[in-house]
C-alpha cells in the first residue's frame, strides 16, 4: 500500500474477503466441494437455512442438525454446527431422543422428501401429533435421487420415473396437509426459486415452538427432470416460474401437486399449542431428562468364555518395497491364484457398479467359477466415492467380502487413496492414467490405462471408460476369460450399444497387451 492511500482502503474488502463463500462461517470447507448435481437445489435450501439461522440470533452452539439419507442426507456433514447423519428413515426419532435429553437445544431436521415422509412417515406423523418441538426442512425433489430416480410418495401423478416410465398411477402424499393433520403449528412451501420467501419461513419456523415444516420443492435434473423432459436445472426453474402460485392461509388439502396442475407455495398454518415438552414438565414438573443421562452409560457385557472374537486381517499399508517396472511385470498373483479378489474403484458416474456386475457375471455364468459381488457407494447419483468389489473362486467361497484384492483397477485419485494400500504382495494395480497420480513411494506394480482419454478421444464416449478398463483386466490377468468378460459385456450393457461397448473392450485389451510386450 502506497503512503497516504490507507486511509482510502479503510471498509474495502481484501481479496481473501471476496473470494470467501458468504456462508463460510457454517461451512465445512475442508468437505467442499459437494457431491450435489449440477442444477441441483439443495445447495440454495442450505444457503436459506444458514442465511435464517444467522438471523435468527439462536446461540449457535446450542443449535443441531440431524439429517438421514439420501441426497440431502448429507447437509448435516456440510454445515459446521453439531450435526447427526442418522439411518434411512430415522432422523426425527433421533431428533427426538436429542431434544429429550437436552431440552436447550434448538434441533433442526434436514433430509429428503424419501426419508422423511416415505420411510420415515410414521414418525413424521407423531412428531407433529405430539408437537414434538422440533423444526423439519423437507427437501422433496419428486423421487428417489439418491437411488436411481424410483417413484416415490411425493412424485407428482402422471410424471415419469425410473420405476413409473408410463407416469405415476398413484396420488402422492400431499406434505403440508400431512404436516397439518398431523397438528403441525407452522407449515409453509416454497420451491427454491423463491429463496427469499424459503429463507424467511425458515426463520419463523425456527422461532417458533412446536412441530414446525418447511417444505422446499427442489430439482433433481440428473433423474426426475430427464424422465420429465427437464434434464437441466434452468428448465425445472422454468417450470417453478410458471406453475407457482402464492396463495398464504390456504387450505392444507387444496395444496396437492400433479405434473400439469399448479404449485401452491405460501404460509398454509401458523397456530399456537403446547408442546411436548411443555406438557411434560407441567405433568412432572421436578423432572429434568438432562440429569438422567447417567442411564445411558451401560458398563460393557463380558463375552461368555466359550467364544472367541473373530478378527479380520490387518493390512499392510506401510510396505517398503520399490516400485516395480510395467516392462517386468509380474502378474503370478493375479493368475495362479484359485481364490482371487478384485477391487474396482472410482466415482459415481463412471460405471463401476456396473463394471463390478460384468466381471462377476462373466466369471459365474460363462467361466463357470464361484462369484461374490459386493458394492459400496455413497448416496449422490453423480460424484462421490464407490467401489465394486468381486471374489472369484474355483471352490466354495466362505466370506464374500474383499480384504486383501489380488487385483485393483482405480479410476479416481480419492479411490486410490482409499484402497491402493490393500493391494495382497504381488499383486496388480491399474490406473487410469490421467485421473489417478500414484504414490511412486508404494512399491506396487502399476499400470497406467488411459481409459477415460481412449473413451473421449477415440470412441467419443466418455461414458465407455468402465468397459475400456475392462479389456485392460481381461488383457493383464487370466482369471477370468478374454471371451466371457466380452460376453458379459455385451449381455450388460443398453440396447443400441453393443457395437461401442464392443470396440471400447477391444481397444482396452489391445492397448494393455501393448503394455505388457514392452
Amino acid at each position: 500500500v502506497v503512503d497516504g492511500e490507507q486511509d482510502d482502503l479503510q471498509g474495502v474488502p481484501t481479496l481473501e474477503e471476496i473470494q470467501r463463500h458468504p456462508m463460510d462461517d457454517l461451512l465445512r470447507g475442508e468437505r467442499l466441494p459437494h457431491i450435489w448435481c449440477q442444477g441441483c437445489g439443495i445447495g440454495t435450501a442450505v444457503s436459506c437455512f444458514i442465511s435464517a439461522l444467522l438471523r435468527s440470533g439462536l446461540d449457535l452452539d446450542k443449535v443441531a442438525v440431524v439429517s438421514g439419507i439420501g441426497c440431502t442426507g448429507r447437509v448435516a456433514g456440510y454445515i459446521r454446527l453439531d450435526s447427526f447423519h442418522t439411518t434411512h428413515g430415522r432422523a426425527i426419532p433421533f431428533a427426538t431422543g436429542l431434544k429429550l435429553a437436552n431440552p436447550e437445544l434448538k434441533v433442526v431436521v434436514f433430509s429428503g422428501d424419501g426419508d422423511l415422509v416415505a420411510i420415515g412417515g410414521n414418525h413424521f406423523i407423531h412428531a407433529a401429533r405430539r408437537n414434538m418441538d422440533l423444526t423439519v426442512i423437507c427437501v422433496n425433489n419428486f423421487n428417489y435421487g439418491m437411488t436411481g430416480g424410483q417413484m416415490g410418495p411425493t412424485t407428482p401423478t402422471k410424471a415419469r420415473t425410473s420405476t413409473s416410465r408410463q407416469g405415476n398411477l398413484e396420488h402422492p402424499f400431499n406434505v403440508p396437509y400431512l404436516a397439518a393433520a398431523g397438528g403441525a403449528t407452522y407449515v409453509a412451501r416454497w420451491t427454491v426459486l423463491h429463496a427469499r420467501r424459503l429463507e424467511r419461513s425458515i426463520h419463523k419456523a425456527l422461532l417458533k415452538p412446536g412441530f414446525t415444516v418447511v417444505e422446499a420443492i427442489s430439482p433433481c435434473p440428473t433423474l426426475y427432470g430427464r424422465w420429465n423432459r427437464k434434464a437441466y436445472g434452468s428448465d425445472m426453474f422454468e417450470y417453478y416460474r410458471q406453475k407457482s402460485v402464492i396463495r398464504h392461509n390456504a387450505q392444507p388439502w387444496e395444496v396437492d401437486i400433479d405434473l400439469a396442475g399448479e404449485i401452491i407455495c405460501g404460509e398454509f398454518v401458523d397456530i399456537e399449542r403446547p408442546t411436548f415438552q411443555d406438557m411434560y414438565q407441567k405433568l412432572h414438573p421436578d423432572v429434568h431428562p438432562s440429569e438422567d443421562l447417567g442411564l445411558l452409560q451401560r458398563p460393557p457385557t463380558e463375552l461368555d468364555a466359550g467364544f472367541e472374537v473373530a478378527r479380520l486381517p490387518t493390512l499392510d499399508t506401510e510396505r517398503d518395497v520399490t516400485q516395480v517396472e510395467v516392462g517386468s511385470l509380474q502378474t503370478s498373483a493375479v493368475s495362479e491364484a484359485k481364490h482371487t479378489e478384485i477391487r474396482l474403484c472410482g466415482f459415481g458416474g463412471q460405471g463401476i457398479i456396473l463394471a463390478g456386475l460384468i466381471t462377476g457375471r462373466a466369471a459365474a455364468l460363462h467361466d463357470h467359477l464361484e462369484t461374490t459381488l459386493t458394492q459400496s457407494y455413497g448416496p449422490e447419483s453423480r460424484g462421490g466415492a464407490c467401489s465394486a468389489a468381486v471374489v472369484i473362486s474355483d471352490g466354495a467361497i466362505l466370506y464374500p467380502y474383499v480384504t486383501r484384492p489380488n487385483l485393483i483397477a482405480a479410476m479416481y485419485q480419492e479411490a486410490y487413496t482409499t484402497y491402493h494400500g490393500q493391494l495382497a504382495e504381488g499383486g496388480l494395480l491399474l490406473v487410469d492414467a490421467d485421473l489417478v497420480h500414484p504414490d511412486p513411494d508404494a512399491g506396487q506394480c502399476v499400470v497406467r490405462i488411459p481409459a477415460t482419454r481412449i473413451a473421449e478421444e477415440e470412441l467419443g464416449r466418455t461414458q465407455v471408460a468402465n468397459v475400456v478398463m475392462l479389456g485392460a483386466i481381461a488383457a493383464m490377468s487370466d482369471v477370468i476369460s478374454a471371451e466371457a468378460l466380452r460376453r458379459s459385456v455385451l449381455e450388460s450393457v443398453p440396447k443400441g450399444t453393443e457395437e461401442l461397448n464392443a470396440a471400447a473392450f477391444d481397444r482396452g485389451y489391445e492397448y494393455a497387451r501393448q503394455q505388457k510386450s514392452e
